[in-house]
C-alpha cells in the first residue's frame, strides 16, 4: 500500500456540486457508482486537477464548465451584485499525515488543522473595482476571464507541479486514442518511476544524441543547398525526451495495437508494483475490453496495486470482483453518498465469486421486485400492467431475476442502500422453512417486503399461474399432451410455457394475489 493517500474530499461550488463532501476514503481502493450524470466523473476529475497542481489544466478546460451553473445563475440573478458575492469554487483534497509540514494548516474550506492542498478559483482582488463595474451593468455576462485560479497546500504556500506530495495517474478508458491524453499518461509514468538525476541524464543524453545526428546527418544535404538556412530537428520543450517517449510490447508501440489492448496494458503498468504511483484513478477500466479481458484486468487491479485507487464504473462485475465493501453509491448529483462496507463478509464474497449478476442493476433502482427465474422475469411486465395500470417498462419498478437462494444477498444491499425491495418467491411446500425464518432477519426492515402464496401446496410460480388461469393454460398447452398433464408440462418447460402466455395471452391473465400484494406494496 502507498504510504501517500487522499482521505478525505471537499468540493465547494465545482461543477454539479455546491458544498459536498466524500470522507472516510479507503486507503486502499474506493468504487465510485451510479446512473449517468450523477458526479463519479467529476469527482475524478477534482481529483485529477488538484493533484495535478498545474492551472493551466483548468484553463484548458474552462472554468466556465467547471463552476457550479447554480451559483452563477443565482448570483447573476441578484439586483444588487457586489464583488464581494462572486461565487467561488474550491476542492480541498485532504491527505494522511507522513510528515511534510508545508502541507499542514487551516487553509481550507472548513478552516480546520489539517494536511493536504486544494484548488481555488476565486475573482481577482486587484480588479475588484474592474470586476464591480462589469457586474454592475444590466444583464451582464458572468466575469469568468477576472478570476485568479491557484493550487496551494493548507499551510497557503503555492503548490507546483515539481513540488507536489502526491504522485497520480489519470487513465480515463473513455479517451484512450486521445493524443494528449497518451502522452500525458507516458509522461506521468516516467517522472513517477525515474529518480530525478537519472531523469537528467537521459534527457541531457537524447538532447546530445539529437544534435549530433543532425549534425552529421544533415551537414552534407545542407551544404548542397547552397543557402544560410538548413534542415535541423526540433529543440525546446516541445521536442524533448519526453514527448517522443512512449511505451512498447514486444517492441510494438501500444499505439499501433488494439483499443482493448491499449486500456489493458496502460492500467496494468500503471498499477504495477514497480510503479511509484500513490493514486490511480479510473475512470470506466472496463471500456473496450472483452469479457476475458476485463476478468484479467480486474485481478490485476485487486493483487499488484500497490497505489490507493479510485474507480468509476458501469460495471456489476467490476464493482463485486473488487469487493462490494469499497462501493461508493451516488445516487444523484451532491446527495449524499451511501456506502457498502457494512455489508456482510460472507455476502461480499459471495458476489466476488458468483456467476453474472444485476447487482449494479439492483443497486441503482429507487424500487425493485426479485423473483426467482426466467420465467417469472417474462411473465411480470405483463402481470404489472394488469394489476397498475403502467408498463412496467417506463415505470420506476426493476425486476431481477436472481434464484431463490441469493434473495439475502441482495437483500443485505437493500437494507443498507435504502431500496425500497419486494421479493417474489415459492414456497416450496414449506413456508416456515422457506418464506419465514430464511427472512426472519428482514422482519423489520420497512423497505423489505417478502412475498409468497401462503397455500403450501400452490409451491411455485407454474402452479399458481395453472391454477388461477386453468383454462387459458388448457387452451395453450393441452394439443398434443399424452403422459404429462398441462401443469406437468408447465413445470417441465418454465421459460418456454412462459413465453407463449405472454406472447398469445398476456392481457387475459388473472394474477395470483401474492404477486398482486407484491406490485401494489411497491407501487404505494
Amino acid at each position: 500500500m502507498t504510504d501517500q493517500y487522499i482521505r478525505k474530499i471537499h468540493l465547494w461550488n465545482f461543477k454539479g456540486f455546491r458544498n459536498w463532501k466524500l470522507d472516510d476514503l479507503d486507503s486502499e481502493m474506493n468504487i465510485l457508482i451510479g446512473d449517468n450524470d450523477t458526479g463519479k466523473s467529476s469527482i475524478l476529475l477534482a481529483i485529477d486537477l488538484v493533484l495535478s497542481a498545474n492551472p493551466g489544466k483548468i484553463e484548458t478546460i474552462g472554468l466556465d464548465r467547471l463552476l457550479n451553473r447554480q451559483a452563477v445563475d443565482e448570483f447573476l440573478a441578484k439586483s444588487n451584485r457586489a464583488y464581494g458575492d462572486l461565487p467561488k469554487l474550491e476542492v480541498d483534497i485532504y491527505l494522511n499525515d507522513i510528515g511534510q509540514h508545508e502541507f499542514d494548516g487551516e487553509y481550507n474550506i472548513e478552516q480546520t488543522a489539517a494536511h493536504g492542498l486544494c484548488l481555488i478559483c476565486e475573482p481577482k482582488a486587484e480588479l475588484a473595482e474592474e470586476i464591480g463595474e462589469l457586474i454592475s451593468l444590466k444583464d451582464p455576462a458572468f466575469p469568468y476571464e477576472y478570476y485568479n485560479v491557484e493550487i496551494r497546500s493548507f499551510s497557503g504556500m503555492p503548490v507546483t507541479p515539481y513540488k507536489k506530495p502526491v504522485q497520480h495517474l489519470d487513465i480515463d478508458n473513455t479517451k484512450i486514442s486521445n493524443d494528449y491524453a497518451s502522452r500525458a499518461y507516458v509522461q506521468t509514468l516516467f517522472r513517477a518511476n525515474v529518480s530525478d538525476a537519472a531523469k537528467n541524464q537521459l534527457k541531457y543524453g537524447y538532447r546530445r544524441a539529437k544534435e549530433d545526428f543532425a549534425r552529421e546527418k544533415f551537414s552534407y544535404i545542407n551544404r548542397e543547398l547552397e543557402e544560410d538556412f538548413g534542415f535541423a530537428l526540433k529543440g525546446g520543450s516541445k521536442a524533448n525526451l519526453e514527448t517522443d517517449l512512449t511505451i512498447a510490447r514486444g517492441g510494438v508501440d501500444i499505439a499501433n495495437l488494439g483499443v482493448g489492448l491499449q486500456c489493458f496494458i496502460r492500467t496494468k503498468f500503471a498499477l504495477s508494483k514497480k510503479s511509484n504511483l500513490d493514486v490511480v484513478l479510473l475512470e470506466e477500466p472496463e471500456n473496450h475490453l472483452s469479457h476475458i479481458n476485463m476478468r484479467r484486468l480486474i485481478e490485476e487491479i485487486r493483487e499488484t496495486s500497490q497505489s490507493q485507487v479510485f474507480v468509476a464504473t458501469h460495471s456489476s462485475l467490476v464493482c463485486t470482483r473488487l469487493d462490494l465493501r469499497h462501493v461508493i453509491l451516488l445516487a444523484k448529483f451532491g446527495s449524499e453518498p451511501l456506502r457498502l462496507r457494512d455489508l456482510p463478509e460472507d455476502t461480499a464474497e459471495y458476489f466476488m465469486k458468483a456467476p453474472g449478476n444485476a447487482v449494479l442493476e439492483f443497486a441503482l433502482s429507487r424500487k425493485s421486485l426479485l423473483v426467482e427465474g426466467d420465467a417469472e422475469y417474462i411473465l411480470m411486465a405483463a402481470l404489472y400492467k394488469t394489476v397498475i395500470g403502467e408498463e412496467l417498462a417506463t415505470s420506476d419498478v426493476g425486476v431481477i431475476s436472481v434464484g431463490g437462494l441469493s434473495f439475502p444477498r441482495y437483500l443485505d444491499i437493500a437494507r443498507l442502500l435504502n431500496i425500497r425491495t419486494a421479493v417474489v418467491t415459492d414456497n416450496d411446500g414449506d413456508i416456515e422453512v422457506n418464506c419465514v425464518s430464511r427472512y426472519e432477519k428482514y422482519a423489520e426492515v420497512t423497505n423489505i417486503g417478502v412475498f409468497y402464496d401462503p397455500d403450501a401446496t400452490r409451491h411455485t410460480f407454474e402452479v399458481c399461474i395453472y391454477q388461477d388461469n386453468t383454462e387459458i393454460c388448457n387452451e395453450l398447452f393441452s394439443s398434443g399432451r399424452r403422459s404429462l398433464t398441462v401443469q406437468e408440462y408447465m413445470l417441465k418447460n418454465k421459460s418456454t410455457s412462459a413465453f407463449k402466455i405472454v406472447k398469445e395471452r398476456s392481457n387475459k391473465l388473472k394474477v395470483p394475489e401474492y404477486i398482486s400484494d407484491a406490485m401494489s406494496w411497491l407501487k404505494n
